[in-house]
C-alpha cells in the first residue's frame, strides 16, 4: 500500500513539473518567533489590577511561491499570523496537560498576477491581493495583511497609475461595499530624488468604516462616507542626507442616520484634517542618525461646528513609529496604529554597528497632542510625553536574525487623573529566520 501511495505521489509531482516546465518557480519563506511583556497600557496605575499587563509567546509561519513566464508575474504567500503558544491547553483536548495544538488558521497573504498589456508596452496590471503603499505610507499603507486591488500602471520615469482597493464587501447582495479609487503620478528627477502625488477617493456607501473609525461600531450612525485625500510627496537625498517629506488634505462628507442618538437627525460633518511629515537619516561609516517632524491635525474640542478635523488614516496593525504609544496604546486619536493623526511628534535617534553581529541603536520621541485631549480623564490637555525606545539586533547568521526593542513611554498630562500616571513599559524580541 505504501508504495502505490509513493508511486501516487510521484506521479503528481512529474505532472506539475511537466505543466510548469516553461515557467521560472521559486520558493521563500521564514520561520519566526516572537516573545513580549508589556505592563501598565491600560490606566497607567501601577498600584490597580492592569488589564493591560500581558506576557506572550507567539510563532508565526510564511511560505511563498513565485512564478514567471514572458510577460507575466505571480506571487502566493501563505502565513499563520503569530500562534499564541499553548493555547490549547483546554480541559476538552484529547490529553490535557501540556500537549498543545495549533488554532490559527493558514490563509493567504499575498495572491496576485502582474503582467503587462500585449502591445500596449509597457503598461501593467497587478491584480490581487497585495502589499500597498502611497506616498511615504503615512496616510495608506498595507504591508502586513495585504489588501485587495487592481493597479493599472504606465511604469517607467514619470509613472503614472490607477488603483482600486477594496477595502470592504459588507452585504454580498447590495451595492454597500466600502472602495478607495486612487490615481497617483510619480516622477523620478535624478538617480537620487523623487517627487510624486496622489489623490484618493474613499466611497464608505453604508458607512462601515465610519461606524468603527468614529462611533464605536455599537451605536452606528453613519450612513455614507466620502473621503478624499491630496497627497504630496518627496524622497531623496541631499549632500550626505536622505530626506523624506509628505503632505496630506483631507476633505470630504460623513451624513448620519435620521435614528442617531449622539446627534441631531440628518447632521453632515465636514471633513477637514491635514498632515506632514519630515523625516531624515544619514550614514557615517558604523553610525547612522535619523530624525522626525510630523504633525496631524486633531478635532478641536471648543468647536461646535460639525467638522471632523482629526487627521484620518488607513494604517497597517505594525508599529509605525513608537513602540508603546502608537503601538500598544490609546493614542490622541482614540485608537491604536492611528499613524500621527491628533498628535504632534519630534524625534532623534541613532544606529551603531558594534559589529558584523551586533547593532544597538535608540529613539527619544517628544509627544503632543495637536489638540486639547483627554484620556484618562479632565481636565484635557495637549501634554501627551515622552518616548525612549532601545533596539538590539542581533545577526546570527546571513538569514537568521534575533531584534529585541524596549520601549518606555513616560505619560504627560493629557493621561493623567487624579494621580501622575504612571510609566509604561514594553519589550517585543523576535528571532527570525528567512530563507
Amino acid at each position: 500500500m505504501m508504495k502505490k501511495f509513493l508511486v501516487i505521489i510521484a506521479v503528481l509531482a512529474m505532472t506539475m513539473v511537466s505543466s510548469v516546465a516553461m515557467a521560472e518557480i521559486t520558493f521563500d519563506g521564514s520561520v519566526e518567533f516572537l516573545m513580549r511583556s508589556v505592563r501598565n497600557t491600560t490606566d497607567w496605575n501601577e498600584k490597580t489590577t492592569n488589564a493591560g499587563d500581558f506576557t506572550q509567546t507567539y510563532e508565526r509561519l510564511r511560505f511563498g511561491i513565485n512564478a514567471k513566464h514572458e510577460g507575466v508575474k505571480a506571487r502566493i504567500q501563505m502565513e499563520t499570523d503569530w500562534d499564541t503558544w499553548a493555547d490549547g491547553q483546554t480541559a476538552a483536548s484529547p490529553n490535557p496537560g501540556f500537549e498543545t495544538r495549533p488554532t490559527n488558521d493558514f490563509y493567504p497573504r499575498e495572491a496576485w498576477l502582474d503582467f503587462q498589456i500585449p502591445g500596449a508596452a509597457p503598461a501593467h496590471v497587478k491584480v490581487g491581493r497585495q502589499f500597498l503603499q502611497l506616498g511615504n505610507g503615512w496616510f495608506f499603507r498595507s504591508g502586513k495583511y495585504g489588501s485587495d486591488a487592481w493597479v493599472v500602471g504606465l511604469p517607467g520615469k514619470n509613472t503614472v497609475a490607477f488603483v482600486n482597493v477594496k477595502a470592504s464587501e459588507n452585504a454580498t447582495s447590495r451595492a454597500d461595499d466600502t472602495d478607495a479609487y486612487v490615481l497617483l503620478d510619480t516622477f523620478k528627477i535624478d538617480d537620487k530624488n523623487t517627487v510624486g502625488a496622489y489623490i484618493v477617493h474613499v466611497k464608505d456607501r453604508a458607512g462601515v468604516w465610519t461606524n468603527n473609525a468614529f462611533f464605536g461600531g455599537n451605536t452606528a450612525q453613519a450612513k455614507e462616507t466620502t473621503l478624499d485625500n491630496l497627497g504630496l510627496h518627496y524622497s531623496g537625498k541631499v549632500g550626505p542626507v536622505n530626506l523624506m517629506a509628505e503632505l496630506d488634505f483631507q476633505s470630504g462628507t460623513i451624513k448620519s442616520l435620521p435614528t442617531a442618538t449622539m446627534v441631531t437627525a440628518d447632521t453632515s460633518y465636514k471633513i477637514k484634517g491635514m498632515q506632514a511629515v519630515l523625516q531624515a537619516n544619514m550614514s557615517m561609516d558604523a553610525l547612522a542618525v535619523r530624525a522626525t517632524a510630523a504633525m496631524g491635525t486633531g478635532n478641536d474640542p471648543a468647536s461646535t461646528a460639525n467638522e471632523i478635523t482629526e487627521y484620518l488614516a488607513f494604517l497597517d496593525k505594525d508599529p509605525h513609529y513608537t513602540l508603546v504609544y502608537e503601538y500598544f496604546m490609546v493614542t490622541a486619536a482614540g485608537g491604536k496604529n492611528t499613524g500621527f493623526a491628533n498628535t504632534t511628534a519630534l524625534s532623534l535617534g541613532a544606529d551603531f554597528k558594534i559589529s558584523k553581529m551586533f547593532t544597538v541603536g535608540a529613539d527619544l520621541w517628544m509627544l503632543k497632542a495637536t489638540e486639547k485631549v483627554s484620556i484618562n480623564g479632565d481636565p484635557a490637555d495637549t501634554e501627551l510625553g515622552n518616548e525612549l525606545d532601545v533596539k538590539f539586533n542581533v545577526a546570527l547568521y546571513d538569514q537568521l536574525s534575533w531584534n529585541t526593542t524596549y520601549g518606555m513611554f513616560m505619560p504627560g498630562k493629557a493621561y493623567e487623573a487624579a494621580a501622575k500616571a504612571d510609566n509604561v513599559t514594553a519589550w517585543q524580541s523576535v528571532l527570525s529566520y528567512k530563507f
